[in-house]
């Protein structure tokens, strides 16, 4: 694994270390959400590449669902913890399925890993728990650093409306843009039996498209796609779709 210097205040921050990172994995929510197909249909589609990388990669379903697919895939994730329930999870895939997968505990906002990727990965809301302009700007710099020539960057994330409008506690700071709440897990046991816990507290900034336009623009990126979804249905509905954006690198589009 490589060894960088890392800000682990990140994960107090945004609130990831308040909770057991058991419950993300055994969360029902979690357990049914499923993109691999997505990816793996909109890759093959514009992607010629097989070098993938995902960044805040969590649990590693959709890594392992790359892998299988045949893509060589490395995932980049603050957490210790939820890297080391991740290994053991790639442990139990065939091994020509784990030598395609290498996972490394570093920092999205300073990351250095001295290769191009045809295509990279932040989505399920991982770029929300950047809680500042500034580390918005510096993950994107490091994504331009990391992304190929003709290589693709997906960036999905909920949209302020969205948030907004969600059932639940929570408090929003309009000042920095930033929701916090605490966290809800649905936990089903093997009878079929459902049990909610509360623990932990989650915190996300909200982010415009103008704002995140413009950030992409300065860190030399540039979206060339907009979806509501991951089916590439049109945006339209701020309140009930999220953001997917499909971006290059502002030098490789013509």
């Amino acid at each position: 694994m490589k060894s960088r210097s890392k800000n682990l205040s990140r994960l107090d921050a945004c609130g990831w270390s308040s909770f057991r990172p058991t419950l993300f994995f055994d969360d029902d929510g979690r357990r049914r959400r499923d993109v691999g197909d997505d990816f793996i249909r909109i890759i093959n589609e514009i992607c010629p590449g097989k070098m993938i990388l995902e960044l805040c990669s969590g649990g590693g379903k959709l890594l392992i669902q790359l892998a299988q697919a045949g893509f060589k895939v490395t995932g980049i994730d603050l957490s210790k913890d939820m890297l080391d329930i991740c290994r053991k999870i790639v442990e139990n895939e065939e091994k020509v399925i784990q030598e395609r997968i290498r996972l490394v505990q570093d920092d999205i906002c300073t990351f250095e890993l001295k290769e191009k990727f045809d295509f990279i990965i932040l989505e399920d809301d991982g770029f929300m728990y950047l809680l500042t302009q500034e580390d918005q700007l510096l993950c994107l710099q490091r994504v331009h650093a990391h992304l190929a020539g003709n290589g693709f960057f997906f960036l999905s994330f909920s949209t302020p409306q969205k948030e907004l409008n969600s059932l639940g506690e929570f408090e929003y700071d309009t000042i920095h843009q930033v929701k916090t709440q605490p966290c809800v897990w649905t936990i089903v046991d093997e009878n079929g039996v459902r049990d909610t816990v509360r623990e932990g507290v989650e915190r996300r900034r909200l982010t415009y498209p103008c704002e995140l336009e413009l950030l992409l623009q300065i860190s030399g990126l540039q979206p060339v796609s907009r979806w509501g979804d991951l089916q590439e249905q049109p945006f339209v509905d701020p309140f009930s779709q999220e953001y997917n954006y499909l971006i290059k690198k502002k030098e490789n589009i013509r």
